[in-house]
Protein backbone atom coordinates (compact mmCIF):
# COMPACT_ATOMS: atom_id res chain seq x y z
CA UNK A 1 0.00 0.00 0.00
CA UNK A 2 1.57 3.26 -0.82
CA UNK A 3 1.60 5.53 2.09
CA UNK A 4 3.46 8.42 1.30
CA UNK A 5 4.18 10.64 -1.96
CA UNK A 6 6.96 13.37 -2.72
CA UNK A 7 7.37 15.28 -5.70
CA UNK A 8 9.21 12.51 -7.37
CA UNK A 9 6.35 10.44 -6.95
CA UNK A 10 3.63 12.58 -7.71
CA UNK A 11 5.61 13.68 -11.16
CA UNK A 12 5.99 9.77 -12.77
CA UNK A 13 2.47 8.94 -11.43
CA UNK A 14 1.07 11.58 -14.70
CA UNK A 15 3.51 9.95 -17.02
CA UNK A 16 7.14 8.31 -17.86
CA UNK A 17 10.27 9.87 -17.26
CA UNK A 18 13.56 10.12 -18.27
CA UNK A 19 16.50 10.39 -15.69
CA UNK A 20 19.92 10.94 -16.39
CA UNK A 21 22.79 9.14 -14.50
CA UNK A 22 26.03 11.53 -13.97
CA UNK A 23 28.39 8.83 -13.16
CA UNK A 24 31.36 10.54 -12.96
CA UNK A 25 33.83 11.60 -10.42
CA UNK A 26 34.86 15.33 -12.31
CA UNK A 27 32.40 17.27 -11.08
CA UNK A 28 33.38 20.08 -13.65
CA UNK A 29 32.19 17.38 -16.42
CA UNK A 30 29.50 16.20 -14.66
CA UNK A 31 27.86 19.84 -14.30
CA UNK A 32 28.00 20.26 -17.87
CA UNK A 33 26.56 17.39 -18.95
CA UNK A 34 23.67 18.30 -16.47
CA UNK A 35 22.92 21.38 -17.64
CA UNK A 36 23.40 19.62 -21.55
CA UNK A 37 20.67 17.19 -20.87
CA UNK A 38 18.69 19.69 -18.89
CA UNK A 39 18.36 21.71 -21.64
CA UNK A 40 17.55 19.15 -23.89
CA UNK A 41 14.37 18.38 -21.42
CA UNK A 42 15.19 15.07 -18.98
CA UNK A 43 12.67 14.99 -16.46
CA UNK A 44 15.27 13.84 -13.71
CA UNK A 45 18.90 14.78 -12.89
CA UNK A 46 21.10 11.50 -10.90
CA UNK A 47 24.21 12.33 -8.75
CA UNK A 48 25.51 9.62 -9.50
CA UNK A 49 27.70 7.40 -6.64
CA UNK A 50 30.72 7.71 -7.54
CA UNK A 51 30.04 11.52 -7.65
CA UNK A 52 28.55 11.37 -4.44
CA UNK A 53 31.65 9.17 -3.25
CA UNK A 54 34.01 12.07 -4.28
CA UNK A 55 32.65 15.36 -4.00
CA UNK A 56 29.70 14.50 -1.23
CA UNK A 57 26.84 17.12 -0.39
CA UNK A 58 28.67 20.39 -2.71
CA UNK A 59 28.07 17.91 -5.86
CA UNK A 60 24.56 18.45 -4.94
CA UNK A 61 24.96 22.30 -4.01
CA UNK A 62 26.20 22.93 -7.23
CA UNK A 63 24.19 21.20 -9.12
CA UNK A 64 20.92 22.99 -7.58
CA UNK A 65 22.82 26.18 -8.00
CA UNK A 66 23.34 25.40 -11.96
CA UNK A 67 19.56 23.86 -12.63
CA UNK A 68 16.99 24.42 -10.23
CA UNK A 69 14.17 22.86 -12.06
CA UNK A 70 14.85 19.91 -12.37
CA UNK A 71 14.04 16.25 -10.01
CA UNK A 72 17.03 15.48 -8.46
CA UNK A 73 17.66 11.98 -7.74
CA UNK A 74 20.69 10.66 -5.10
CA UNK A 75 21.91 7.84 -5.88
CA UNK A 76 23.47 6.74 -2.14
CA UNK A 77 23.27 3.26 -2.37
CA UNK A 78 22.81 2.94 1.43
CA UNK A 79 23.09 0.06 3.45
CA UNK A 80 23.46 1.21 7.14
CA UNK A 81 23.19 4.73 8.83
CA UNK A 82 20.14 6.05 7.13
CA UNK A 83 19.58 9.32 8.89
CA UNK A 84 22.71 10.81 8.90
CA UNK A 85 23.48 9.71 5.02
CA UNK A 86 19.64 11.11 4.13
CA UNK A 87 19.03 14.01 5.98
CA UNK A 88 22.07 16.23 4.65
CA UNK A 89 20.62 15.58 1.20
CA UNK A 90 17.05 16.22 1.68
CA UNK A 91 17.74 19.70 3.97
CA UNK A 92 20.03 20.73 1.31
CA UNK A 93 17.10 20.13 -1.75
CA UNK A 94 17.38 16.70 -3.22
CA UNK A 95 13.92 14.84 -4.25
CA UNK A 96 14.60 11.24 -3.69
CA UNK A 97 17.49 8.92 -2.11
CA UNK A 98 17.92 5.21 -2.55
CA UNK A 99 18.97 2.80 -0.83
CA UNK A 100 19.52 -1.29 -1.38
CA UNK A 101 17.35 -4.12 -1.61
CA UNK A 102 19.44 -6.65 0.32
CA UNK A 103 19.18 -5.02 3.88
CA UNK A 104 17.07 -6.20 6.82
CA UNK A 105 13.19 -5.17 6.18
CA UNK A 106 12.77 -3.16 9.75
CA UNK A 107 15.58 -0.72 8.69
CA UNK A 108 14.23 -0.32 5.18
CA UNK A 109 10.80 0.11 7.13
CA UNK A 110 12.88 2.87 9.24
CA UNK A 111 14.23 4.24 5.61
CA UNK A 112 10.41 4.80 5.06
CA UNK A 113 9.12 6.95 7.26
CA UNK A 114 12.62 8.97 7.59
CA UNK A 115 12.34 9.79 3.81
CA UNK A 116 8.36 10.53 4.99
CA UNK A 117 9.51 12.97 7.67
CA UNK A 118 11.70 14.83 5.13
CA UNK A 119 9.68 14.81 2.95
CA UNK A 120 11.56 12.96 0.05
CA UNK A 121 10.98 9.81 -1.69
CA UNK A 122 12.95 6.65 -1.31
CA UNK A 123 13.98 4.27 -4.32
CA UNK A 124 14.94 1.10 -3.41
CA UNK A 125 17.32 -0.79 -5.55
CA UNK A 126 16.87 -4.47 -6.49
CA UNK A 127 20.63 -4.84 -7.31
CA UNK A 128 21.73 -8.18 -6.80
CA UNK A 129 18.14 -9.50 -5.71
CA UNK A 130 17.96 -13.47 -6.89
CA UNK A 131 13.84 -12.68 -7.62
CA UNK A 132 13.06 -9.12 -7.44
CA UNK A 133 9.44 -9.65 -7.99
CA UNK A 134 9.62 -11.42 -5.20
CA UNK A 135 11.49 -8.70 -3.13
CA UNK A 136 9.46 -5.85 -5.14
CA UNK A 137 5.73 -7.00 -3.70
CA UNK A 138 7.48 -7.56 -0.24
CA UNK A 139 8.60 -3.94 -0.12
CA UNK A 140 5.23 -2.68 -1.52
CA UNK A 141 3.86 -4.28 1.11
CA UNK A 142 5.82 -2.82 3.56
CA UNK A 143 5.06 0.50 1.97
CA UNK A 144 7.49 1.41 -1.01
CA UNK A 145 6.55 3.28 -3.69
CA UNK A 146 9.33 3.24 -6.15
CA UNK A 147 11.77 -0.21 -6.80
CA UNK A 148 14.89 0.25 -9.35
CA UNK A 149 15.29 -2.96 -11.14
CA UNK A 150 18.85 -2.38 -12.32
CA UNK A 151 21.79 -4.39 -13.24
CA UNK A 152 25.40 -2.96 -12.37
CA UNK A 153 27.53 -1.61 -14.55
CA UNK A 154 30.24 -4.56 -13.62
CA UNK A 155 27.70 -7.26 -14.11
CA UNK A 156 27.00 -5.87 -17.30
CA UNK A 157 30.47 -6.04 -18.15
CA UNK A 158 31.21 -9.70 -16.49
CA UNK A 159 28.31 -11.08 -18.20
CA UNK A 160 27.72 -9.30 -21.08
CA UNK A 161 23.91 -8.41 -19.86
CA UNK A 162 21.78 -5.58 -19.48
CA UNK A 163 18.16 -5.27 -17.79
CA UNK A 164 16.58 -5.82 -20.93
CA UNK A 165 17.03 -9.53 -19.77
CA UNK A 166 14.58 -8.63 -16.65
CA UNK A 167 11.51 -7.01 -19.35
CA UNK A 168 9.51 -10.28 -17.79
CA UNK A 169 9.69 -9.46 -14.17
CA UNK A 170 9.78 -5.28 -15.17
CA UNK A 171 6.17 -6.28 -16.55
CA UNK A 172 5.25 -8.37 -13.28
CA UNK A 173 6.84 -5.58 -10.90
CA UNK A 174 4.56 -2.71 -12.79
CA UNK A 175 1.56 -4.75 -12.58
CA UNK A 176 1.12 -4.15 -8.91
CA UNK A 177 0.92 -1.32 -6.90
CA UNK A 178 4.89 0.56 -7.19
CA UNK A 179 6.38 2.22 -9.55
CA UNK A 180 9.56 0.75 -10.93
CA UNK A 181 12.45 2.28 -12.36
CA UNK A 182 14.93 0.09 -14.64
CA UNK A 183 19.15 0.93 -15.21
CA UNK A 184 21.28 -0.79 -16.37
CA UNK A 185 22.97 -0.55 -20.14
CA UNK A 186 19.97 1.10 -21.62
CA UNK A 187 20.31 2.94 -24.65
CA UNK A 188 17.82 5.82 -26.30
CA UNK A 189 16.47 3.68 -28.70
CA UNK A 190 15.88 1.41 -25.87
CA UNK A 191 13.07 3.68 -23.95
CA UNK A 192 9.92 2.47 -25.83
CA UNK A 193 10.38 -0.66 -25.07
CA UNK A 194 10.70 -0.23 -21.25
CA UNK A 195 7.43 1.58 -21.17
CA UNK A 196 5.83 -0.95 -22.86
CA UNK A 197 6.81 -3.28 -20.14
CA UNK A 198 5.34 -0.86 -17.65
CA UNK A 199 8.34 0.62 -16.44
CA UNK A 200 8.15 4.70 -15.28
CA UNK A 201 11.37 5.68 -14.49
CA UNK A 202 14.03 4.94 -17.66
CA UNK A 203 17.38 5.40 -16.34
CA UNK A 204 20.44 5.97 -18.82
CA UNK A 205 23.81 6.53 -17.94
CA UNK A 206 26.73 6.38 -20.46
CA UNK A 207 24.61 6.09 -23.54
CA UNK A 208 24.27 9.58 -23.14
CA UNK A 209 26.50 11.29 -20.62
CA UNK A 210 29.61 9.68 -22.41
CA UNK A 211 28.10 10.56 -26.33
CA UNK A 212 29.17 12.97 -28.37
CA UNK A 213 26.26 14.88 -28.38
CA UNK A 214 24.30 14.14 -24.81
CA UNK A 215 21.70 16.47 -25.66
CA UNK A 216 20.93 15.01 -29.24
CA UNK A 217 20.99 12.00 -27.20
CA UNK A 218 18.26 13.24 -24.77
CA UNK A 219 16.19 14.52 -27.31
CA UNK A 220 16.39 10.94 -28.79
CA UNK A 221 15.32 9.03 -25.11
CA UNK A 222 12.86 12.06 -24.97
CA UNK A 223 10.80 11.09 -27.95
CA UNK A 224 11.03 7.26 -27.74
CA UNK A 225 9.53 7.91 -24.10
CA UNK A 226 6.05 9.37 -25.72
Amino acid sequence: MVIFTAKLFKEVSKGPLLQIALDFTDLKQALEVALSVAKAGAHIIELGTPLIKTHGLKALIDLKNLIDNKLIVADLKTIDAIELEFTPFARNGVHAVTILSFIDDDIISDAIALCRELGIDLIIDLMYQKNPVEKAIKLADLGANIVNVHVGVDVQRKRNISVKQLLKEIEEIAGSNIIVAVAGGIKPRDVKLFVEHGAKIIIIGSAITRHENPYKATIEALQNLQ
